[in-house]
């Protein structure tokens, strides 16, 4: 393999030299290659040692390789590309593409698969921020460490929190694979070893409503006026849902009329997989009163007709605040804790825990993958509960004071004394 600056002899018969350097080799089929590389001396030796990796590597494209053909001119790869030694078609259709292009093609594949409008055109902006803000053209580009340094910038009381940290780098990290795993791009996942962080925090500290707290908010909405554009009787219907179903905010908002089965012995309410934060189907029991109020409310609707006027998410908290006020109840109580919308599923849950349903049960009802999570962040101890274990325990003590043994202790001569009246057997 010979890098040399070629000479040329112009119209007057002058002899010159190219601008360029030449890349003079003989491939893996025998047949000689004449290439014009760069101005630069150091620059096409280089690109000659690149070449020599290729055809030792037999067309098959390292990370390296990738990066380093990528970052070469357009003419310069399509040359490459026209002497075949390149093996890998796929890889090669794909080569120089803009990362921007391949997101379309991933958002396409998401929306194949079924995923949610929202969910889609989120992800799709996280990774869009993350491309804009690192800079990153093509695949090359991409380095796991500049895109952690970039989103812990950001990261703070005042930016954003852990859940909104791991959304983005979920994204990223879910794009990054499906290129390597679509052979779209060459080498390893940049991201690969790039972990989403342990949440330690929760931003949002949720409580649940006290029965008494729930019956008021009802009332009062009932008899409110109109809000986002649902009646107070409509509104009712939907925090009455999400009390005893618990059911979420986006979950509800999916609901037709025809979700709803008010002709089987037991009457439930269906959500579809896609609109589920699980993909699974849920069938979920309604109490009879509830079934009732809301089979006569849809009286008028046809099957297919959404079941609720619900606002855009993002007003769902809105709402509810302001039928608390209605209702007297603070939305931040004095713990600094809120009461939004998704606070009436974990009143749900909490009040089956309270009501004495097994663990088990309770986690089956509130569609949680582990126990774990059900007992840990949803199920809320109200002030009543509290006050009533602490009497338990208050009594128990006072128990195990009256049938304390007096004669406790042995002194030197394994003799037992009787001088331990003012002393209580009392555990830690």
């Amino acid at each position: 393999m010979k890098v040399k600056r070629e000479t040329y002899r112009d119209k007057n018969g002058k002899k010159k030299r190219l601008q360029h350097y030449t890349i003079n080799f003989t491939d893996n089929r025998q047949i000689r290659r004449r290439l014009a590389a760069f101005s630069n001396k150091q620059a096409s030796e280089r690109a000659a040692e690149k070449i020599g990796d290729l055809l030792s590597a037999g067309g098959i494209l390292s990370r390296d390789l990738q990066d380093w053909i990528e970052s070469i001119p357009e003419k310069m790869r399509k040359k490459l590309t026209s002497f075949g030694l390149i093996d890998d078609q796929k890889m090669l259709a794909h080569l120089g593409k803009p990362l921007t292009e391949h997101l379309h093609e991933f958002c396409e594949g998401l929306a194949a698969d079924k995923r949610k409008k929202s969910y889609i055109k989120q992800t799709k902006a996280n990774i869009e921020r993350i491309l804009s803000s690192c800079r990153f053209k093509v695949w090359s580009d991409i380095d796991g460490n500049k895109v952690k340094t970039f989103l812990a910038k950001s990261r703070s009381p005042d930016g954003y929190g852990d859940a909104t940290y791991n959304a983005y780098l979920r994204s990223f990290k879910m794009f990054c694979s499906w290129l390597v795993r679509e052979d779209r791009v060459a080498g390893s996942d940049p991201m690969k070893n790039h972990p989403l962080i342990r949440q330690t925090e929760f931003r949002k500290r949720r409580r649940a409503l006290t029965v008494d707290e729930a019956h008021r908010l009802l009332d009062a909405t009932e008899a409110a006026v109109k809000r986002f554009n649902m009646t107070g009787h409509e509104r009712t219907l939907v925090y009455r849902l999400a009390l005893e179903t618990g059911l979420r905010a986006s979950e509800i908002k999916s609901l037709s009329v025809l979700s709803f089965d008010f002709e089987a012995e037991y009457k439930t309410v269906h959500v579809k997989p896609s609109d589920t934060k699980g993909k699974r189907p849920a069938d979920l029991i309604l109490m009879d009163e509830t079934a009732e109020a809301l089979k006569e409310f849809f009286s008028g609707k046809k099957p297919t007709d959404k079941a609720f006027a619900m606002p855009h998410t993002a007003n769902t908290a809105a709402m509810l605040k302001a039928d608390l006020k209605e209702a007297g109840i603070e939305y931040t109580d004095s713990s600094g804790r809120d009461c939004d919308f998704h606070s009436l599923r974990h009143t749900f849950i909490t009040n089956l825990a309270l009501a004495g349903v097994h663990p088990a049960v309770v986690q089956k009802l509130a569609r949680h993958s582990s126990i774990e999570l059900t007992m840990k962040y949803y199920t809320h101890v109200l002030h009543d509960s509290e006050v009533n274990a602490i009497a338990a325990l208050e009594n128990l003590q006072c128990t195990r004071r009256k049938d304390t043994q007096t004669y406790t202790t042995i002194d030197g001569h394994r003799l037992k004394k009787s001088d331990n009246d003012g002393k209580a057997a009392i555990s830690a």
